[in-house]
């Protein structure tokens, strides 16, 4: 699939390997859009290098605190919606509660929210700075982007957006790894990213596949069981093209709010 695309699936049952395909191509074109668009970010280049503010980091955890605490809840809100879906495909819908549970139970309840407190902390933010934070619109709009699609739009949409979640997972193992390098922290202080790029990347807790994987494997039934619909104004390129937008956003936002340029200026 050429980046931009526009190709509905709706009612084409395809067969496993026009699937795969379709799913390996948009890999592609997410990965290539998250290396230029947030690697290569104003944000995370400096944060490379060392030479990011800490308060630059505080501010882009409250946000992020903000984000999770959401998220997650809408992640539970998607499996209730589309249950018929998983109750004719049983092998998928362990593998989604599963996923839905992580979120909530690991390490121990309220589950991934209870370390993203606990990094927040590290990081020297009190709990209340980061429950009771009013979060900058540029960060507001990735949560309300997802918030959306599950409401208004297809499930292929939703779906496909969301496999936006094996870059959050390269990204997660990316920060943690800047935070050693260039911040000299310890493992043991880069405790969220190191949990959430195993989450999203890899077999972890008793068999958990990584979420990533999950997401891809849902989008290729998806197409195989001609569910691949998307409104007008939309595509699957379209929609994993626009996710990977607003999250480069969030990080381009913290860092105008710091510099105070754009609407801060």
């Amino acid at each position: 699939m050429a980046p931009g695309k526009k190709e509905n699936y709706f009612g084409r049952n395809l067969s496993p390997q026009q699937a795969e395909k379709v799913v390996a191509d948009l890999r592609e074109v997410m990965l290539g859009l998250v290396e230029r668009w947030v690697f290569q970010g104003r944000f995370h280049r400096e944060l490379a290098r060392g030479t990011l503010p800490i308060e630059a980091i505080r501010v882009f955890w409250q946000n992020w605190y903000g984000f999770v605490a959401e998220i997650n809840n809408l992640h539970g809100c998607a499996y209730q919606r589309h249950l018929p879906f998983f109750k004719r495909h049983p092998e998928l819908q362990g593998h989604f509660a599963n996923h839905v549970a992580d979120e909530l139970i690991h390490p121990k309840p309220p589950g991934h929210i209870r370390i993203v407190l606990e990094q927040g902390r590290i990081f020297g933010l009190k709990d209340e700075e980061m429950i009771d934070y009013e979060m900058l619109p540029e960060c507001r709009a990735f949560l309300e982007y997802f918030r959306g699609l599950l409401y208004e739009g297809t499930m292929a949409e939703w779906w496909t957006s969301f496999c936006l979640e094996e870059g959050v997972g390269h990204w997660a193992r990316f920060f943690g790894d800047a935070l050693r390098q260039a911040y000299a922290m310890t493992d043991d202080q880069v405790l969220y990213f190191t949990v959430h790029s195993e989450a999203d990347l890899e077999v972890h807790e008793e068999n958990i596949i990584g979420h990533g994987d999950l997401d891809w494997m849902v989008l290729r039934k998806i197409l195989e069981n001609g569910r691949g619909d998307t409104r007008p104004g939309f595509s699957l390129e379209y929609c994993l093209r626009t996710a990977t937008a607003y999250f480069a956003w969030f990080f381009e936002g913290v860092y105008q709010f710091i510099k105070k340029e754009g609407l801060y200026a």
